[in-house]
């Protein structure tokens, strides 16, 4: 097998996006592969980077302002992109909006902006591309999630049950879709560096490899469980943390 059987040369993907970490780092690994790329998120200085970020590696990118929490948007959204290159190969869900409380303190409005941000806009994208992937009987479904869609942590309640819903969803899609020329993963994610938050040195030595993650780091599993490698690789979640869910 050679190196280039994990690249995604000429492929179709589209970031559903709304995430300051992941929406970038997953879109310019892509195309760096060789994809062409279309975003979909909120019309945010975050759209506008990455897909500038896109556009000076010379691959061309279509940029798709959508409010992602609702369906109607997101099938608007995933029309366009088959209007514009005929095809959906690849779909990365990027979505991660951090919330931390009290469970008794959540009000609902509070919930149900997590789980919209986190949850419901996977599943809308899953439906809206999973439908024309099904027409072309091939595609890759690839879900970001956090270490925390499978442990628990203290005030954490709405963003663990939103991360563990998406995990769900990737398995039990991955077995629905398995002899449909589908593959569904997801990518799980630890502690990484952000450009607006300060270093905490004790998360830092909890971690084996002691230091925060660079976004950047989750940009070459993405593209391997877009390569056409991973036809036997379905329903599995490949954690990039630096060794944090070793821990015991």
């Amino acid at each position: 097998m050679t190196a280039k059987a994990f690249l995604v040369k000429d492929k179709i993907a589209l970031i559903a996006g709304d995430s300051k970490l992941w929406t970038k780092p997953a879109a310019v690994a892509l195309v760096e592969a060789g994809a062409d790329v279309a975003i979909a998120a909120k019309d945010t200085p975050r759209l506008a980077e990455a897909t500038e970020a896109v556009r000076k590696t010379g691959r061309k990118v279509l940029a798709i302002p959508t409010d992602v929490t609702k369906a109607a948007q997101v099938k608007t959204a995933v029309r366009r992109v088959v209007a514009e290159y005929g095809r959906i190969d690849i779909l990365v869900n990027a979505g991660d909006v951090h919330f931390f409380q009290p469970f008794l303190k959540i009000r609902n409005a509070e919930w149900n902006k997590v789980m919209d941000y986190n949850f419901n806009s996977a599943l809308s994208f899953c439906r809206a591309a999973g439908k024309q992937m099904l027409k072309q009987k091939k595609g890759r479904i690839i879900n970001i999630v956090s270490g925390l869609s499978e442990r628990g942590m203290v005030n954490g309640a709405t963003y663990c049950v939103a991360m563990g819903s998406v995990l769900q969803l990737t398995r039990v899609l991955a077995l629905e879709w398995a002899m449909k020329g589908i593959t569904v993963n997801a990518v799980g994610t630890g502690w990484f560096a952000e450009a607006d938050r300060p270093i905490d040195e004790a998360v830092a030595r909890y971690i084996p490899v002691k230091r925060y993650g660079e976004p950047d780091e989750i940009g070459s599993l993405v593209v391997y469980l877009a390569s056409d490698v991973t036809e036997f690789t379905t329903g599995q979640l490949m954690f990039v943390d630096g060794g944090v869910m070793a821990h015991a």
